[in-house]
């Protein structure tokens, strides 16, 4: 029986929302050229897929003590997810933006939030961790406590560990880049040689392509 997580993983591989292409490669928008690409905006298009996923996070959210009282989205791309999410659990939800708006009232969460609320934040992708980061600091900002941190996808980099060790957080991912690569070899999509090609990606995006492509 495949195990739950390589679920997802299987999932995501199914549906086109992780692809691998090495050379070329894929470019983020920071510039760092990647060998792999997670777009799990596709989710939303299929019920069954979706449905598996808020599943998980229903799954996780349950066992975590104490309690979460309120769901919070990271915009925009955790939204779809925390509210899904929340509705599964009968729970308030609210989201949250990186930095306020310059227009309206301002805000960088919307909705109803108490001071001292006990939330778990809903994200979709993590890859360095800054905006997921950023969102955590809103929300203790605003007085919540901020118990979890769950996401689809992590591409496991470095630098976010370092960046979440700073928050006394530990991100829960249903799927990590690790996990599917090891899935994706033994399915023989890929071979062990270029796993380990993508897997280095992870300690020094910045300069993978170079390392391995450089002409």
């Amino acid at each position: 029986m495949m195990a739950k997580q390589h679920v997802v993983e299987e999932t995501l591989l199914r549906i086109g929302a992780v692809v691998i292409s090495m050379d070329p490669p894929f470019k983020w928008a920071s510039g760092i050229r990647s060998p792999i690409y997670c777009d799990n905006r596709l989710l939303i298009s299929y019920p069954g897929a979706r449905s598996l996923v808020v599943d998980r996070f229903a799954e996780i959210v349950k066992g975590m003590t104490p309690a979460p009282g309120v769901i919070a989205g990271t915009a925009t791309s955790g939204i779809p997810f925390a509210a899904w999410l929340a509705d599964r659990l009968n729970l308030p939800m609210v989201y949250v933006r990186a930095s306020e708006k310059a227009h309206g009232r301002g805000r960088s969460i919307e909705g109803v939030l108490s001071e001292g609320e006990v939330v778990v934040v809903i994200e979709d992708l993590i890859s360095t961790g800054g905006s997921s980061a950023a969102v955590v600091r809103r929300l203790k900002e605003a007085g919540a406590v901020v118990t979890g941190l769950l996401s689809i996808f992590s591409y496991e980099l470095e630098k976010a560990a370092e960046t979440f060790s700073g928050l006394s957080l530990t991100p829960k991912p249903l799927a990590t880049i690790s996990s599917l690569l090891e899935l994706a070899v033994d399915r023989g999509h890929l071979s062990r040689e270029d796993a380990a090609i993508v897997n280095d990606f992870r300690s020094d995006p910045d300069g993978w392509y170079d390392r391995h492509f450089g002409k």
